[in-house]
């Protein structure tokens, strides 16, 4: 079975949501895991991700941490990854050059 825990930096695809990919038609929706929050008084430890297609400038989206499996449909190959990279539409470039080396 493959591994479900949410690392900051990685890519998936969501089983929940769909984007639209003029090559492929609709498609699962390619999400990167922007961070990874603690536990607060109120709430779980949070999975903070953005979508390939969030132009960003609001807050990305999150789930609670024991919810993070169930939406997860696989992780993006390193192909998929470095495709999903260029494409974001999202100003997370420098995040990614930095995070990930």
């Amino acid at each position: 079975m493959e591994d479900t825990s949410p690392e900051k930096g990685r890519w998936f695809e969501h089983a929940l949501e769909w984007e639209s990919d003029s090559e492929h038609g609709d498609r699962p929706a390619r999400c990167l895991i922007t961070q990874i929050s603690g536990t607060t008084a109120s709430a779980l430890p949070q999975v903070c991700y953005r979508r390939v297609d969030d132009p960003g400038g609001y807050r990305p989206s999150s789930i609670d941490i024991d919810l993070f499996p169930h939406i997860l449909r696989r992780w993006l190959t390193p192909e998929e990854t470095d495709r999903a990279e260029r494409e974001a539409r999202f100003r997370q470039h420098s995040f990614i050059a930095s995070d990930l080396r």
